[in-house]
């Protein structure tokens, strides 16, 4: 029994000193994470492991401390020596308020804490100093892809200082022109470290346009000159008024052409081929030269093309419709005569 009385205690002692330690301050974040550094920045850092460190003298001989010295450094993401934050302070939501001192030099710093024990947390890339706002002397509009009327395309956004440099440290709107008058949306941002990609749709098509970006102070800059081209082909069209032709006679030509949303001639990627019927059903033979000799129940509007055109005869004079059926695009219809 005295022996049982003695394995318990040593037991309980091997327990708890088994027990697994605290990992340490692990900070996640810093409020606010950038600065311009042109004065003194409060911050406050939140994460987990914030507790003050408790001394316990079993002895009597001391009463017990609670210690709270936390301490906070910033380290230059690219190397470099530590900065130390000042006026660390524990606060009740175990969240830990610091100054950034002015004077900092630009660029990303990683954000070291290092609680009363001496075990220290880092959250890499958590605070940037940054180029203030007042810098910027023009914005640089680049296009990432082609224009084309009635679909958007990529563009970015780039607010420079004097030197041409990204003023990272921009982070308002600006509106949107063009030369037509027509692009949308009007307004693109908040931009991200002085930089921004949107997309922008202008609707008809032009030899040269230009967008032009301006923030809230007037400060503007505006792209090189491009050109907005036809959109991709969603329809076929009759490019051609109603004709009409004798009864065995070769018929004037009718144009057949491709057009985008926005009702503009589109030229086909590839070829695409058109099938020719007539109403009544058989009442028209079709053909694809100007004399009419070579008999075709097809026309093909070549890639690179936005036209195809074709020729008709028909044998009774009569009212007749001749349906256009293109391949992966709706057919249109279009009333013609026959004429004795």
């Amino acid at each position: 029994m005295r022996a049982l009385r003695l394995v318990l205690p040593l037991a309980l002692l091997a327990g708890c000193a088994r027990a697994p330690s605290s990992e340490g301050p692990v900070p996640l974040a810093i409020a606010p994470a950038q600065t311009t550094a042109l004065l003194p920045e409060p911050v406050e850092v939140s994460g987990q492991g914030f507790e003050a460190r408790v001394q316990t003298d079993f002895t009597g001989r001391e009463a017990s401390t609670l210690e709270a010295a936390f301490q906070v450094r910033l380290l230059p993401s690219g190397g470099g020596a530590a900065v130390a934050l000042g006026q660390v302070a524990l606060t009740p939501r175990k969240t830990l308020t610091t100054v950034v001192p002015a004077g900092l030099a630009h660029g990303t710093y990683d954000l070291e804490v290092i609680d009363p024990a001496g075990r220290s947390g880092v959250l890499a890339r958590a605070f940037r100093v940054v180029t203030s706002a007042e810098n910027v002397a023009t914005f640089k509009v680049d296009l990432l892809e082609p224009a084309r009327a009635g679909v958007a395309f990529l563009v970015s956004l780039s607010a420079l200082d004097a030197q041409g440099q990204v003023v990272d440290g921009f982070t308002g709107t600006a509106t949107v022109t063009d030369l037509t008058g027509t692009v949308s949306p009007g307004s693109a941002g908040p931009f991200v470290l002085g930089r921004l990609q949107t997309r922008l749709t202008v609707t008809p098509v032009t030899a040269a346009d230009t967008v032009t970006v301006t923030d809230a102070l007037g400060r503007s800059g505006t792209s090189v000159p491009f050109a907005v081209t036809p959109g991709p082909p969603v329809a076929l069209a009759f490019a051609s008024v109603p004709v009409s032709a004798a009864a065995g006679a070769c018929s004037p030509p009718i144009a057949l052409e491709l057009r985008d949303a926005q009702g503009n001639a589109a030229p086909a990627a590839a070829a695409v081929a058109v099938e020719l019927q007539s109403a009544p059903a058989g009442s028209l033979a079709f053909f694809g030269d100007a004399s009419c000799a070579a008999a075709a129940s097809t026309v093909t509007i070549a890639a690179g093309s936005a036209q195809a055109s074709f020729r008709f005869v028909g044998a009774v004079a009569e009212p007749v419709a001749v349906r256009a059926v293109p391949a992966g695009l709706p057919s249109v219809e279009q009333g013609e005569t026959v004429t004795p």
